[in-house]
């Protein structure tokens, strides 16, 4: 059994958007700390692991520890419904997850089933990234929206304290630079150099429900993992995406 209340519907809504740019459905752990969840993408090259600790809501119990299965875009729809002001309540009621809205004198309320969802993925990558870089959300994404243009990879690549991205494509090519001070970069930690290819869909897909000035956490290790890192008010967003590597 668990119970979770919100005033304001908004952030708890805009992290299931968030999620539901990458994956179709996913498993929620319910326990005493919060919600949390890890999932692969559809095509198991991206992981990303969504918490939200129990201090963001009005209320929040539960039974031990409930694993509940959800389609994303089912949920996302029926959180929509709801408008501002008012009291949201979500629970659980044999195998369904019940969401209400309640205003001061009127109740809607929709039912959304449980799904069967693999076990999820227990385990963060353990990846010991060389650099580490604090972006603002609105210069990443005009960044990626930048590459997308000409390419649907994009190469990242730093050496000491310059970052460059870029991307070839059959009719042009995108070549962007930022370095340590830059307006865009709030810090940026590097222990050697690194270079690392990735499809730049993922990108859009992961950083889209960031705000402009949402500090976004760059993690890079030559043909590693790429960490991307934020925090959308109280909820929590890590994702991990694995390079493109060419063998030659």
């Amino acid at each position: 059994m668990f119970k979770i209340d919100v005033n304001e519907i908004g952030e708890f809504k805009g992290a299931i958007e968030a999620l539901g740019n990458l994956i179709d459905e996913g498993a929620f752990s319910f326990k005493k700390e919060g919600i949390s969840l890890h999932a692969l993408d559809p095509s198991q090259i991206a992981m990303v692991i969504f918490t939200m600790p129990n201090k963001a809501f009005t209320e929040y119990s539960v039974e031990g520890t409930q694993v509940v299965g959800l389609n994303l875009d089912n949920f996302n729809k029926i959180l929509s419904r709801g408008g501002k002001g008012g009291k949201v309540s979500i629970f659980d009621e044999e195998n369904k997850v019940v969401v209400q809205f309640l205003a001061e004198k009127s109740k809607k309320s929709f039912k959304v089933p449980m799904i069967e969802v693999g076990a999820g993925v227990e385990r963060e990558p353990k990846v010991e990234h060389d650099v580490n870089i604090l972006m603002k959300a609105g210069a990443f994404k005009d960044a990626i929206r930048d590459i997308a243009m000409v390419s649907s990879h994009i190469t990242f690549e730093v050496k000491g304290k310059k970052l460059r991205i870029s991307a070839s494509g059959d009719n042009a090519e995108a070549d962007l630079e930022f370095e340590d001070g830059d307006e865009s970069i709030k810090s940026m930690e590097v222990k050697g150099a690194a270079k690392a290819t990735f499809p730049v869909q993922y990108f859009e897909d992961m950083v889209k429900g960031a705000n402009g000035d949402v500090e976004v956490e760059l993690g890079l290790k030559t043909n590693a993992p790429v960490k991307i890192k934020y925090a959308l008010g109280n909820a929590g967003f890590t994702y991990y995406l694995a390079p493109r590597i060419d063998l030659e």
